[in-house]
Formats: structure tokens, sequence, C-alpha cells
């Protein structure tokens, strides 16, 4: 292990101490986050265009569907389900709300009732249509009860007129109060938010394929040969290597993280959720690296190839842009790179304020693609 430690503090500063490698880890990653994050940030002050579905036609479904007209960060049409299932395709709405039937009477009865939001996948502005929405269905069981009891009281069956006084009013049930959690301020996933996450990625890959074609270079030269006839076995070299450049993914990034903090007023979310899915990540990013770098013959093939995989897949990720904005062909095919789950663990933490359950997906995922990149690499390297 003392040999393994010694190879990966010598490589990590032979790759830290070149002032171009700090233009690829930091300069680059910065500059693309500011013109990325600047242009999807203009549109954040934007009403979420929302399809609603009225399948109940009830007082109260028209009751709720008048209340989410009134939120201004919303923008409201009813529409058939043929309708709003064409806009919904087309991307020229945000999100589908389909109210069933027997709304109404699940209400009165005191249940719950069926409903149903579909949204574009990756879109941060579902969190905002969920919670307009949550806040209206709670006010309105409260409204609902108190009508319904002042039906009893006063032997009135027209609970409707006292449901209608009752949410026109500016007081008593007619207002909730909003309850701030710590987690409020996380529920946007501004367009800096978004760049500052994806270009992390991008440049990280990129500064992980420059980095494992030192092992190319190390077998051209024959320093890998020379090497392995002293006391260090083949286990212990690798191993150094790849510890050494998983350190260097970690220092980027907290580079990065910490700039974007200070700079750009990102909040990253739960530390140990951050931890968990950084560090999956980096053993994706490496294994990929290991795995190219073994596959070709000179760091100008790796160079190449790996420029192509890394910007197509980070196209098909969502790094460049939300998944919400390409056909679902193209949202499905995302699912095959890691990219994508990187951005979707990164939304959970930033924008949902989740935490360690929350991004178990991701993070298994991220450690699946690691496992088939590093079996891949380490069995080249065994069988050369």
């Amino acid at each position: 292990m003392r040999k393994a430690l010694s190879v990966c503090l010598f490589e990590m500063k032979r790759s830290l101490s070149k002032p171009s490698a700090y233009i690829l880890m930091i300069v680059m990653p910065i500059i693309f986050t500011l013109l990325f994050g600047s242009i999807f940030g203009q549109d954040s002050s934007q009403a979420i265009a929302i399809s609603v579905v009225d399948k109940d036609n009830s007082h109260l479904s028209k009751s709720i569907i008048s209340r989410l007209h009134q939120d201004a960060t919303l923008k409201v049409k009813e529409s058939s389900n043929k309708k709003a299932t064409e806009l919904f395709k087309n991307h020229k709405i945000d999100g589908i709300i389909t109210i069933e039937k027997g709304f109404q009477d699940k209400i009165t009865a005191g249940g719950n009732p069926t409903l149903s939001f579909q949204h574009q996948p990756g879109a941060s502005s579902s969190i905002f249509v969920k919670q307009s929405f949550n806040q209206e269905m709670e006010r309105m069981k409260l409204q609902v009860v108190s009508a319904l009891e002042w039906s009893k009281a006063s032997n009135n069956t027209n609970w409707k007129e006292m449901f209608d006084k009752i949410s026109n009013s500016k007081d008593g049930t007619g207002e909730l109060t909003k309850i701030v959690s710590p987690n409020d301020k996380k529920k946007t996933l501004s367009g800096m938010s978004y760049s500052s996450a994806g270009f992390s990625i991008m440049f990280v890959m990129f500064m992980m394929m420059s980095v494992t074609g030192v092992i190319i270079e190390a077998k051209n030269s024959g320093v890998w040969s020379r090497l392995l006839t002293t006391s260090i076995t083949k286990f212990q070299l690798l191993l150094g290597y790849l510890l050494a450049f998983f350190l260097i993914g970690w220092v980027q990034f907290s580079i990065l993280m910490t700039f974007s903090s200070v700079v750009f007023h990102v909040e990253w979310g739960n530390i140990l959720g951050l931890i968990v899915l950084i560090s999956a990540l980096l053993l994706c990013v490496v294994g990929l690296g290991l795995a190219i770098a073994t596959i070709v013959k000179t760091t100008e093939q790796q160079t190449a190839i790996g420029s192509l995989i890394i910007v197509s897949t980070c196209m098909l990720g969502g790094v460049y842009w939300p998944l919400s904005v390409v056909p679902n062909i193209m949202q499905k095919i995302a699912n095959f790179v890691p990219q994508s789950w990187a951005m979707k663990g990164f939304t959970g933490l930033i924008a949902e304020g989740g935490t360690l359950p929350d991004i178990l997906q991701p993070v298994t995922i991220l450690l699946g693609f690691a496992v088939v990149f590093l079996s891949f690499g380490l069995f080249r390297v065994r069988t050369n």
C-alpha cells in the first residue's frame, strides 16, 4: 500500500505542477458556466405553462383551477386530454395536471382525491407546480371541512355557498400560513446552478481523460516496464495511478464548487449526499478514462476519441441544456449515459434539498457504470 501511495503522490504532484492543467481544471469550466448560466438564467422569471384536464367538472375542481390561475408563477390553461397530450409532446407546456372523476366526492368524504401530474423529465419547474398544487389542495380541504361543519350546524344543505365565502375571504381558513423550511431556498435550480453542476462534470471528464493518458505515455516510453522490474507489483502500480486520478478529480470538483458557491451563490445541498455522488461519478469517469487508455495506442488517439465521447454524451446527458427541451427519444437515450444520472443526482440535492437516500438511484447507477468501465480497463491491463 505504501508503494501505491508513493505512485499516487508522485503522479498528483506531476499533474498539478503544470500551469496549463489549471486552465482545463478551473478557467474553462468557469467560462462555460458564465456563458451558459447566463443564457438559461434569462428565462427563470417566466411563468410555468401548465395544462389542466378537468375530468370531474365539479364545483371544487373548478375552484382549485381558479386558484391556480391566480398564481403568478403559473400559466394555467384548461384543455382536453388529447389537446394537453399534444401540447406536452411538442414541448409547448411544462406539464399536465389531471383532475380525475370523483375529485369532489372524495374531498367531501374526507378522502384523498386521485390526481396525476405529468412533467417533462429533468424539469426543475415541476417542483414549483407540485408545491403550488399541494398548497391549494390543503387549503381547499380545510375550507370544505369548515363549510360542511357549518352546513350541519345550520341545517343548510347548500355547503357550496359557505365554501365560496370562505375561499374568497382573506382571513380564517381562507389563507394558510406559509411555513418556511431550511430547504425552501434550495427549491430552484437556476441557470447558474445547472451550468455549474453540468460543466463541472464535463471538465472533470476532460481532466480525467488528460491525466489517464499518463498510462499510455508510460507504456510507450518503457517507464511502465521498468517500474515493473522493481519490487512494485502491477496491482500496486495501477492502484497508485487510479488513486491519483480519483484525488485529482476531487481537487478539481472542490475548487469549482467553492468558487461557484462564493461567486455564483450556488448552494450545492447536503454534504454527505455530495460526497457520495461525486465519488461515484469520479469512479465512473476514472474507469472510462482507463478503459479508453487501454484501447488506443497513442495519447493523440485518446484525446480525439475521448473528446468525441465526452462532448457527445454530455449533450445527450443534459449537461449543456435541460433534458426537458429535447425530444422524448433523446430523453430515453440519455438514460444510457452516466452524465444524465449525475445531473439527476445534483438536481435532487440542489433543487429539491434532498439527502443521500433521495439520490440512491443515481448513485447506484453511476457505480454500475464504474464497475463496467473499471472491469474492462483492468482486464485489458492484465491481458496486455
